[in-house]
Order: structure tokens, then sequence, then C-alpha cells
């Protein structure tokens, strides 16, 4: 298949049945990806509640979880895993602090970053729903083999890139 066909028969694209084709594929595409947003926003308000967090919070825990290793995450990767101004975060750090749940402390290498870190206490209450996320992951995964997740995490994570530059284009216009 050529870049100028859309099957893989290589017919040209060209016509405007073919664009709208294109088209139609795109958004529903977009509207895909968006229904599974919600679906994982809904998904962290219902396990944050069940542990005392907002679905932000939850979001935020993972996230940390997620990015960890041995020295800290610096609060800007949070932020772009999480697809957050860095101030929103911070803002939610706080609270998670206050609860014994997150760590902060000042990267030795550089002193303007913040790095954050899991507490034993924030890893015992993502232990209590371990077993439910577990069993979200297996629902979510379905009969998708580590190839294919890998494939489609590299075209989803391309596709955001593209649209974080869409958006700051759309910004630029405002």
């Amino acid at each position: 298949m050529t870049p100028e066909t859309n099957n893989a028969d290589d017919e040209p694209i060209g016509t405007a049945t073919d664009i709208n084709h294109a088209d139609r594929l795109l958004h529903r595409l977009v509207w895909d990806v968006s229904a599974i947003s919600f679906s994982i926003l809904r998904m962290a308000e219902l396990l944050g509640r069940r542990v005392g967090l907002t679905g932000s919070q939850w979001l935020l825990i993972k996230a940390v979880d997620f990015l960890a290793d041995r020295d800290g995450v610096p609060v800007g990767e949070v932020a772009a895993l999480l697809n957050m101004k860095g101030s929103f975060v911070s803002a939610q750090i706080r609270p998670l602090e206050q609860r014994g749940l997150l760590n902060r402390t000042q990267s030795a290498e550089d002193r303007r970053v913040i790095l954050l870190s899991l507490t034993g206490s924030a890893k015992q209450t993502l232990t209590r729903v371990e077993d439910e996320m577990c069993s979200i992951e297996e629902i979510t995964r379905g009969t998708l083999v580590d190839r294919h997740v890998g494939e489609l995490s590299d075209s989803v994570n391309a596709m955001r890139r593209r649209m974080d530059r869409a958006t700051a284009r759309v910004a630029r216009l405002d």
C-alpha cells in the first residue's frame, strides 16, 4: 500500500467518496478514543471512591506508580503522561501528601525539579483494589496479544502527539 492509496488493491485516493470515507474513519476513531477516555475517567472515579480518592487523585497515584523509579518521578513527567497542566497536578499533590500517600522531594541533580513517589500507605491502598484491577485489565486486553497491544499503543501515542500539535494550532487561532 502506498501513501496515495487507501486499500490493499492500491486504488488511488482522490474521489469525494474516498475522502469522505477517510474522514469518516478518522472521525470514528476520534469518537472511539473519546469514549475510551470517558470510560477510563469513570473507572478512575469509581476505583478512587472505593479508597477515598477523587478520580483525578486516583489517576495521579496510578501515574506515579506506572512511572516510578527508585528516586521518584518528576512532576512534569506525571503531568505529561496525564496530559494535564503541571499546576493542576501540583494542586492535587498537596492533599495526597497530607494524607500520607505521596512523598514530594527535591531532585538531588536539579533542585528545581520536584520528585514524587508513593508511600507505603499508597502502595497498600493500591493493593486493596489489585484483584479488581487485574480483572479490568483482563477484560480490556481481550484477545490482544502483547505485539498487538504494543502496536496499538504506538499508533495511539503517535495520534496523541498529532492531536497535541492540532490543539496548539487551534489555541493559536483563538
